[in-house]
């Protein structure tokens, strides 16, 4: 996976869980069905899901995470770069 396609506050946390998630798949899954431990199994399954659902969560895709850059570099500037609100018009009226 290519880790520029996280922001860079998440790459160091989304390397550990790759790493983490190939760990599990090549040395612990293969151990525990040796030894016939299921419910390890399981437990390791349902980590994997937690890291791949929070490696979906962090994964961004190239113009967000470009962006994401581009208003870190203005803040850095000193430019206030808060979210906006859409305001009422009277469409909502």
């Amino acid at each position: 996976m290519n880790l520029n396609e996280f922001l860079k506050t998440d790459r160091e946390n989304a390397e550990r869980k790759i790493k983490s998630m190939e760990s599990l798949l090549h040395d612990m899954i293969p151990d525990a069905l040796q030894d016939n431990d299921f419910d390890g199994c399981l437990e390791i399954i349902e980590t994997l899901k937690q890291h791949c659902e929070d490696l979906k969560r962090m994964h961004q895709q190239a113009p967000v995470t470009q962006l994401h850059e581009i208003a870190s570099q203005f803040s850095s500037r000193g430019i206030d770069v808060s979210v906006v609100q859409r305001g009422l018009t009277s469409e909502y009226i």
